[in-house]
């Protein structure tokens, strides 16, 4: 496939995200939330490219011609075997989560009708980590050094999706009614005009910091997509917390923090395999049982007792940065110049 025929088919997948991701809460259906998206893909891409060349240009200072031909793996096929292997699995994520309305009541067929909505975070990061691991071993090129390489273009998808939600009424968390909160970036006003916490801003500004730290780790090694997955997981399961908007949940749990728990737990173990022993595993896993059982009880605790939910989100933030610190407390990353 050449290059003119890889750049084409991009632009197709991008486009395609416009029609196929719609803005569920919005009357006139699929227009801004879907833009932000395929918006959220180009920026992503672009940002590959820039932060290949760079790394490039570094390894290679004399190098005249195309830089990119030193990559095993062009970047329009990564590009591609990431962003629709995102948006397939973050679709079905979401309807095998809420299997008995979309496999029983609706039927299996329903699972393609994208257009009414329907999409789950991690099912697209499994989406896109699949896939650029498959294209890298296919290629001969090294896996973790692969997914190293999108989890800064990765982080960026992110955020902009994020910010496209203040589009479709989702991602917003309680009700505002203290005055000195009713502005931006606080809160933002709903279809009717009462003001809401703006959880989908504070989300985007977390991969964008996350972002910056990002690009900071010495990549090749996997420590990039590990800690940015570790970090924003943490993240997710106080800022989850906060949206009053239509979460999957079991009991009172969201689905969204179940699954982070998983990747802090999944990202941790690989972290102590490479660092430790079995025993730091052990050590490190009864750590994460013991906060995520505290985390458990905030928010049983949020909704059914009468203490203050101010003090017991402080202390979800604080077992969330033990999670984070329990995960990342091995050997020191090496950071770029």
């Amino acid at each position: 496939m050449n290059k003119a025929t890889k750049t084409a088919l991009t632009a197709l997948v991008l486009l395609a995200l416009i029609v196929l991701v719609p803005s569920p809460a919005l009357a006139m259906g699929h227009t801004l939330y879907g833009v932000f998206v395929a918006a959220a893909g180009a920026l992503a891409l672009l940002l590959l490219l820039k932060l290949r060349i760079r790394a490039a240009k570094a390894r290679h200072p004399h190098a005249d011609g195309p830089i990119s031909v030193i990559y095993k793996v062009h970047h329009l096929d990564l590009a591609l075997h990431t962003i629709i292997p995102a948006f397939v699995l973050a679709r079905l994520s979401y309807c095998l989560a809420r299997f008995s309305f979309y496999f029983l009541e609706m039927g299996p067929v329903s699972v393609l009708r994208t257009w009414e909505g329907g999409f789950m975070l991690y099912g697209a990061v499994l989406g896109a980590m699949l896939g650029a691991g498959f294209l890298a071993k296919k290629r001969g090129a090294d896996v973790a050094a692969t997914l190293d390489e999108i989890a800064a273009p990765g982080l960026l998808a992110v955020a902009v999706c994020r910010l496209g939600e203040w589009f479709t009424g989702e991602g917003v968390g309680t009700w505002i009614e203290n005055p000195m909160l009713m502005r931006l970036p606080f809160a933002v006003v709903n279809e009717y005009e009462e003001w809401q916490l703006a959880v989908f801003l504070w989300e985007a500004l977390a991969a964008l910091v996350l972002l910056v730290w990002v690009l900071r780790v010495k990549a090749g090694h996997g420590e990039r997509v590990l800690g940015a997955l570790l970090l924003y997981a943490c993240c997710q399961v106080v800022l989850e917390s906060l949206r009053m908007d239509s979460c999957l949940k079991v009991g009172f749990v969201r689905v969204s923090q179940v699954l982070s728990a998983v990747v802090i737990l999944g990202v941790t173990m690989i972290r102590a395999r490479r660092n430790g022993t079995k025993g730091a595993m052990l050590r490190r896993a009864a750590v994460i049982a013991v906060l995520v059982a505290l985390i458990g009880g905030i928010e049983w605790a949020l909704d059914k007792t009468v203490v203050s939910n101010i003090l017991l989100y402080l202390v979800m933030i604080a077992a969330c940065a033990g999670l984070a610190a329990n995960g990342m407390r091995f050997e020191k990353l090496g950071l770029t110049d």
